[in-house]
């Protein structure tokens, strides 16, 4: 009997023994794959950050050009608000001719106009409504 017992715990216990190394076996390839998936994470996250860090500078490069171009922008900003000014004193200038009696000839050659614009000058704001000698009504 005491033979019978033995053989009976010896199988239990191989029983027992090949059971756990299957479970130590299931255990080590759970083990593996998730290596492998905090690997993966891991290549992830630094692939994010690389991108967050490009979209980061990005960002401030664009910072950057705005500033640039806002300075530009109010550069011209203040360069069309003076030439407007001066261009609206000739402007005032020259009508204030008109209204003394300049004619066409003398708004081409002393104030720059062309002469399709000294006409239509002369034409608004010329008491008479005459546009003058050497205009297109004269013919």
């Amino acid at each position: 009997m005491d033979g019978t017992i033995f053989y009976i715990a010896s199988g239990g216990l191989g029983f027992a023994v090949i059971c756990l190394a299957g479970g130590l076996i299931g255990l080590w390839r759970r083990q593996s794959r998730l290596v492998r998936r905090v690997d993966q994470w891991q290549k992830n996250q630094e692939r994010l950050q690389r991108d967050l860090a490009g979209l980061c500078a990005a960002a401030v490069r664009m910072d950057e050009r705005f500033l640039e171009l806002s300075g530009h922008l109010e550069g011209i900003q203040q360069w069309t608000q003076e030439a407007g000014h001066e261009q609206g004193s000739t402007y005032q200038t020259a009508i204030e001719r008109i209204r003394e009696g300049a004619d066409v000839e003398e708004l081409v050659s002393e104030w720059g106009f062309s002469r399709e614009e000294a006409e239509l000058l002369i034409r608004m704001h010329r008491a008479d409504g005459v546009a003058g000698k050497g205009s297109y009504s004269d013919a």
